[in-house]
């Protein structure tokens, strides 16, 4: 039985958040740059057409293991075929990859110049956002999921962490 798109996405969304979570406790700092990179690399090839993220899987899991063990014992368990993975539209989903990979580029940007607190803030954030991919905050607007998860970090910090991105979600 081969991975489908869909389910590749779902699975990689689903390691996101656990590393997010991770990361928003400052349980997983060990490697963590090196995990948002290689998590982006994999998303960025959501329906790619010669090489899709299902056929990436494999790769991610090597890198992940090889980066930070313990972690990868956490999250082994959805690169298999045999674990359900949660629903999610797969266009939209593909449409917000860009501001997935910009979140994790930011809070890389933070850890080298150090500020946990702003990559537990970050990370904090980032976290909801695969819920929202799956449809756990259906009762919000992606507006107000916007304005909910991601407007308070301006307000904390003075400066911006997703207004780039902030278009997606107006657009739903």
């Amino acid at each position: 039985m081969a991975m489908n798109e869909r389910s590749a996405l779902s699975r990689t969304l689903s390691i996101s958040r656990a590393l997010y979570t991770a990361i928003s406790k400052g349980d997983e700092l060990h490697n963590c740059r090196a995990m948002l990179d290689s998590l982006s690399a994999a998303l960025s090839h959501c329906n790619h057409a010669k090489k899709p993220l299902a056929k990436c899987m494999g790769n991610l899991k090597r890198e992940l293991r090889s980066e930070n063990k313990q972690f990868f014992l956490t999250v082994k368990p959805y690169f298999s075929i045999f674990r359900p993975t949660p629903e999610l539209g797969l266009d939209k989903a593909a449409k917000h990859v860009p501001a997935l990979i910009y979140g994790n580029d930011k809070i890389c940007a933070e850890l080298e110049r150090g500020d946990l607190g702003k990559v537990k803030a970050m990370a904090d954030a980032m976290k909801s956002y695969p819920g929202y991919l799956f449809g756990e905050f259906e009762a919000l607007s992606g507006e107000q999921f916007y304005d909910l998860v991601f407007g308070f970090y301006p307000k904390l910090y003075e400066e911006p962490f997703m207004d780039e991105m902030r278009k997606l979600f107006c657009e739903e």
